[in-house]
């Protein structure tokens, strides 16, 4: 199935004009000097990024990153997948770790103060997995319970002053975990890996999604700063993404709800490649 997506989005290439790939500079530099492009992703944020039952890396985001160096590389093999918790993120490719991020990393002003971030890829708010009998109905409900949320996720924001206890877990499996097993009375994340979430059976039958999302904010590939160069190369990469339908397509793969944000960002792509 990868492969298929992979030939559509190739073909976007020559439809939609996209140029040569330019001079390159910095990052990539470097990642041409060693024969390969280490990307910063994480390894348990599934449907976007995980480590499926055989062991390997699989998700959408994963096949983003192979995408990247099929058109940067030349061949997906040319690719190493540094894994990050959430936390190490910007920490990560500061410490130049990674040649860039891919890891659902939501684009908000505090970290455009650290790190240059790509055009856009996808979106998410935050919502809240609660007990289906659990007497949530708004976010004003939380006063005085217990959210769990996973550490450097970037939800803070959304969940100050809701006068909640938030419990912060480094590895999103203890923090559903810590959800099942009440120890906490709802669990803060992105809606679209909770939407994912719920089409297992597993959590459909106990838990639901009450509550709207708050703060709907793009992600995208983070790079540190000096690389400019690198974030003119990768731009239009992106583009050829939306344009073609990639990311539409990656949506229905990964069982994610069909969304606004990709269904438009294929049509803004478009003009913006045929401008």
């Amino acid at each position: 199935m990868i492969r298929h997506l992979f030939v559509g989005a190739a073909c976007a290439v020559f439809v939609f004009g996209a140029r040569d790939v330019p001079a390159r500079a910095g990052a990539f530099e470097d990642a041409q000097a060693r024969g390969r492009l280490m990307i910063g992703v994480r390894s348990d944020f599934p449907p976007f990024s995980f480590i499926d039952g055989e062991g390997r890396n699989a998700g959408f985001e994963i096949d983003i990153a192979r995408y990247m160096a099929l058109r940067l590389m030349g061949s997906e093999n040319r690719l190493r997948l540094v894994p990050m918790a959430a936390w190490q993120r910007v920490d990560g490719l500061m410490q130049r770790h990674a040649d860039l991020v891919i890891a659902s990393l939501a684009a908000t002003d505090a970290r455009r103060a650290q790190v240059l971030f790509s055009e856009p890829y996808y979106a998410s708010g935050t919502s809240l997995l609660v007990r289906k009998d659990a007497p949530i109905k708004a976010w004003a409900d939380l006063r005085g319970r217990r959210v769990c949320a996973i550490d450097g996720a970037g939800y803070d924001d959304q969940l100050a002053g809701l006068g909640s206890e938030v419990l912060r877990f480094t590895a999103t499996p203890a923090a559903f975990k810590a959800l099942r097993d009440g120890g906490c009375d709802g669990l803060a994340y992105d809606d679209s890996g909770l939407a994912a979430r719920l089409t297992d059976p597993e959590w459909s039958g106990d838990f639901h999604l009450p509550l709207p999302s708050l703060a709907v904010i793009p992600w995208a590939m983070a790079l540190r700063r000096e690389d400019d160069a690198f974030r003119a190369v990768i731009d239009p990469i992106v583009l050829e993404m939306q344009a073609g339908g990639f990311i539409v397509g990656l949506e229905a793969k990964w069982g994610l709800p069909a969304s606004a944000y990709a269904r438009d960002g294929m049509a803004r792509a478009r003009k913006a490649l045929h401008r």
